[in-house]
């Protein structure tokens, strides 16, 4: 009687597909995973809304006038710039968090702290923007903003590199596209980091000028996420 003998590989193989099947069990989204995206996008709103409350029209007459309500205006122009940037700021935030997350599969804790930190800093931008419509003359208000804004920047990317990283990302999605979503988080660190160094020459308003380049630097990312096939991936809503 022939003895019939198992491959070598096979218990290899074996291993290998238990241990795809345990992590694809382990990361599936669940209720965790579901109140983790809630709670975010509730911290997005609050800090995007909570922009608008420092806007206030100065003290005016008991019977103003029309110079009287333009001067007011002129006043808080200022503060309604600031607005303006942060709330883009805040916006292209949460969307680039919207697109990394939809490519996730599960959390562990680590994934979450770290998620809490980028919605601690997003929850601050609040502060800095009321001063820099306040004092937006001075190098430490223009200071404070960009660091502020660059580090919530920041901490979204790595967020996402670190979820590449431990395996909490769909299994189609490759290097190159991981690569390429990390780099295009950058582009307002980059713009905002960068204007510093014009501060001595520019000056702050000249700074806060620098930053609206935020808009075709991020257009050119998109362009280039367009023209490099090999970043699009399968899926509804591809970004």
């Amino acid at each position: 009687m022939t003895r019939r003998t198992r491959p070598r590989h096979a218990p290899a193989r074996e291993g290998h597909v238990a241990a795809e099947a345990k992590r694809a069990a382990s990361h599936e989204p669940g209720l965790e995973f579901e109140r983790l995206l809630f709670f975010s996008d509730a911290v997005f709103a609050i800090a995007i809304t909570l922009l608008i409350i420092d806007i206030r029209l100065p003290t005016l007459p008991d019977q103003p006038t029309d110079q009287d309500l333009l001067d007011g205006l002129r006043e808080v122009l200022p503060s309604i710039v600031a607005y303006g940037l942060s709330f883009a700021t805040i916006g292209l935030y949460w969307l680039a968090h919207w697109r990394r997350y939809r490519y996730l599969t599960g959390v562990n804790e680590r994934l979450v702290a770290l998620n809490l930190v980028l919605l601690g800093l997003i929850a601050f931008i609040p502060f800095p923007t009321a001063v820099i419509g306040e004092h937006g003359d001075l190098a430490a208000a223009v200071i404070l903003y960009a660091i502020t804004l660059s580090a919530a920047g920041l901490v979204g990317p790595l967020t996402w590199l670190y979820a590449w990283r431990a395996g909490f990302v769909r299994m189609d999605v490759t290097a190159r596209y991981a690569t390429y979503a990390a780099l295009r988080g950058f582009s307002v660190p980059l713009v905002m980091l960068s204007s510093l160094l014009l501060l001595p020459i520019l000056g702050p308003n000249g700074v806060e000028v620098a930053w609206l380049s935020i808009v075709p630097v991020q257009l050119a990312m998109n362009h280039l996420a367009r023209r490099t096939q090999d970043s699009r991936l399968p899926g509804p809503g591809d970004a």
